[in-house]
């Protein structure tokens, strides 16, 4: 025991017990500044706005940033153009480590291809339903032509030829329509009434009832707020009724506002201007 007692009061192993303590001590500097590295602790890059960059020149927007990019989804949006970034993960201004990763979405460049609903046989205001389910347009004016089967759609066009049913079509297409009209002449059909809806209701009811749409004009208050979407029609021209006929694909002009009290205040059968 004694022997052991001064073993360890000797010079040798306390020599051995620092060169032990220091390479403890110089491991677990290794191991924390090691990871201070891997993990780059305390270092942040702030994240750019990639909005409505075009996917080609991401590669040299993103160049010396310390970021990397993924496109992850692309969207069809017939309102934007094709190819550029329309949402990002993080978002512009987020603080993150270098490298990582952005994750962005961006419009299609080809519109998604689409079967060919049948519209033929079918009323007006069931093919403009089907049109728009299918993500197609109407292509105005739409054709008319006498035949017993009024109201309804005789053929479906696409760039000047009849397009079948199921034939592969880009989403947004326009398609022109020709709708029967009864009988040789034409007849004629009551004007309805549009006050109170907005532009897009204006139009079907239009198309229902076998006419066009003529002006849409704004009154200078919407115009200004660039709130066209949310106006609503406050007079038309000619006015609505029954008893008002004209024949059919005639237009209807539309005056349009924002301000509801205009509804209440403006006569549908004056001639003024907004």
């Amino acid at each position: 025991m004694k022997n052991v007692f001064a073993f360890l009061k000797s010079r040798m192993f306390l020599r051995h017990l620092g060169v032990a303590l220091l390479a403890l001590i110089a491991v677990f500097w290794l191991v924390f500044e090691g990871l201070d590295i891997y993990t780059r602790h305390g270092k942040t890059v702030t994240v750019p706005s990639f909005n409505n960059l075009k996917v080609r020149d991401l590669t040299s927007f993103i160049h010396g940033k310390q970021l990397k990019y993924l496109v992850i989804d692309s969207i069809f949006d017939t309102k934007r153009d094709k190819g550029i970034v329309i949402k990002q993960e993080p978002e512009a201004g987020s603080k993150v480590k270098p490298e990582r990763t952005i994750y962005l979405y961006v419009t299609s460049v080809m519109p998604p291809r689409i079967a060919m609903p049948r519209l033929e046989d079918r009323s007006l205001r069931q093919a403009v339903a089907l049109l728009e389910t299918y993500g197609l347009k109407l292509a105005k004016p739409v054709k008319r032509k006498p035949d017993v089967c009024n109201g309804c759609v005789l053929s479906q066009e696409y760039k000047g030829k009849r397009i079948a049913e199921g034939a592969m079509i880009e989403r947004g297409s326009e398609i022109v329509l020709t709708i029967g009209e009864g009988r040789e002449g034409g007849g004629s059909v009551g004007i309805p009434n549009l006050i109170g809806l907005t532009r897009r209701q204006a139009v079907q009811r239009l198309n229902e009832n076998n006419l066009s749409e003529g002006a849409m004009i704004f009154d200078k208050k919407t115009k200004e707020k660039q709130d066209t979407a949310a106006a609503v029609v406050y007079r038309q021209n000619p006015a609505a009724g029954e008893d008002h006929l004209i024949s059919p694909g005639s237009s209807i002009d539309c005056y349009l506002t924002t301000d509801k009290t205009r509804l209440h205040t403006t006569s549908d059968t004056t001639n003024q201007h907004p």
